[in-house]
């Protein structure tokens, strides 16, 4: 006889393993100031590339201003050009990516707890179940 509510339990389980294990593998591995903290790594070095690429495509556009800036040897000029823009660009970005990947952790943890919840209801289904039926054997007996 199928246990109906054991039953349930394993589809939310195996619901689980299909759609969000391999997502929310990393909350079961790392603590929250880990995992966000080798995420704000990846997004500092995607950031900084991203924005070296945003910069060599102005710097193609403006190439008339750039060139009229270092033959003046403006440099402080064409430095504060880059820099304060990298630096706002980068503190939007990092945070937001804090934000997005706290977010995710929390959501990461509450769905992998639920998991764990099934899966120890599961175990008690059995546990119980094996103790009836040792029961039931040594009663014949």
């Amino acid at each position: 006889m199928v246990n109906e509510e054991r039953l349930r339990h394993l589809i939310k389980m195996a619901q689980f393993d299909t759609n969000d294990g391999k997502q929310c593998k990393p909350m079961t591995q790392y603590a929250r100031k880990d995992y966000v903290s080798m995420r704000l790594l990846g997004s500092f070095v995607t950031g900084t590339i991203c924005y070296g690429l945003l910069m060599g495509m102005w710097g193609l556009y403006a190439t008339e201003e750039l060139l009229a800036k270092l033959n003046k040897f403006d440099i402080q000029g064409l430095v504060m050009t880059a820099v304060v823009p990298y630096l706002v660009f980068m503190v939007i970005y990092l945070g937001a990516t804090w934000v997005i990947f706290n977010m995710k952790y929390t959501e990461g943890r509450r769905k992998v707890k639920k998991y764990y919840n099934n899966l120890k209801k599961v175990n008690q289904m059995y546990e119980r179940e094996e103790r009836l039926r040792t029961s039931d054997h040594k009663d014949w007996d």
